[in-house]
C-alpha cells in the first residue's frame, strides 16, 4: 500500500456502493432468502476489496484517480452515457430484485456467474495494465496508449468486461424482464467504446499506430 492514498475513504465508498447494490437487490422483492442475490452481492463485495488491494499495491495513482480524483466528463456524449447507463443499470438490478427471488438457482445461473467472475478478473487485469483508465472519457496529461495485458488483444477490454457483466446479470439472478435494460446497457457501453475510440484517434499521440497493431475495439476478429 502507498502513503498518500486515502484508503479509508476509498473503503467507505466501496462499502456504500455495496450497500446500495444490496438494497436494490433485496428491497424490491421483500425477501432475503435468495441464494443468487447473496452470491451476486458477495461477488461484487469481494471483487471490490480485491481490486482496492491490487490497485493500491500496483497502481495507487490509478486507484486515487478512479475513486477520489475522478475527472468530470468533458464530452457531451459521455455525460449522456453516464446518465443513461446509471438509469439502465438501476433498472436492471431493481427488476432482478423483483423477479429473481422466485427463480431457482440452476445451471444457467451458475454459467452466468462464471462469465461474470471471468469478466471481473479481466476488468481488474485491464486496470492493472492501464494507468490512465479513468472513469470518464478524457485525455490526460502525459497519457500514452495502453498496449500491455488484455490491450494486446482488444483496444477497450474494460468495456468488453462491462458488457459481459451487464449481459450475464439477468441470467445470474434469474430474471427475464431485466434482459431489456441489460441489453440496452450493453449497447450503450459498446457505443461509448466507439465514441471514446474516435476521441483517442483524434487526440492521443501514438494511438493511431496502436490501433493499426490492434485493429479490434471489443471483439477479436470481429470488431
Amino acid at each position: 500500500m502507498t502513503a498518500g492514498t486515502p484508503y479509508l475513504r476509498i473503503a467507505f465508498l466501496a462499502a456504500f456502493r455495496a450497500c446500495l447494490l444490496g438494497a436494490a437487490l433485496f428491497v424490491p422483492g421483500g425477501s432475503f432468502r435468495w441464494t443468487a442475490g447473496w452470491a451476486y452481492l458477495g461477488t461484487y463485495a469481494a471483487w471490490s476489496c480485491a481490486n482496492i488491494i491490487l490497485l493500491g499495491r500496483r497502481q495507487p495513482a490509478l486507484l486515487r484517480l478512479r475513486e477520489t480524483e475522478a475527472p468530470p466528463a468533458a464530452e457531451a456524449w459521455d455525460k449522456a452515457f453516464i446518465t443513461v447507463s446509471t438509469a439502465l443499470l438501476g433498472a436492471t438490478v431493481l427488476i432482478c430484485g423483483l423477479e429473481g427471488p422466485a427463480s431457482a438457482f440452476g445451471p444457467v445461473s451458475a454459467a452466468a456467474f462464471a462469465a461474470i467472475l471471468a469478466a471481473l478478473a479481466a476488468f481488474s487485469w485491464a486496470l492493472l495494465s492501464n494507468p490512465f483508465a479513468a472513469g470518464a472519457a478524457v485525455l490526460q496529461p502525459g497519457q500514452t496508449p495502453a498496449d500491455k495485458g488484455p490491450y494486446r488483444a482488444v483496444r477497450h477490454p474494460v468495456y468488453l468486461a462491462s458488457i459481459v457483466i451487464s449481459a450475464a446479470t439477468p441470467a445470474a439472478l434469474g430474471s427475464r424482464s431485466a434482459w431489456l435494460p441489460a441489453g440496452l446497457l450493453a449497447l450503450a457501453i459498446a457505443a461509448r467504446a466507439a465514441m471514446e475510440d474516435r476521441l483517442l484517434l483524434r487526440g492521443l499521440p501514438g494511438y493511431k499506430e496502436y490501433a493499426a497493431r490492434v485493429p479490434y475495439r471489443l471483439l477479436p476478429g470481429i470488431w
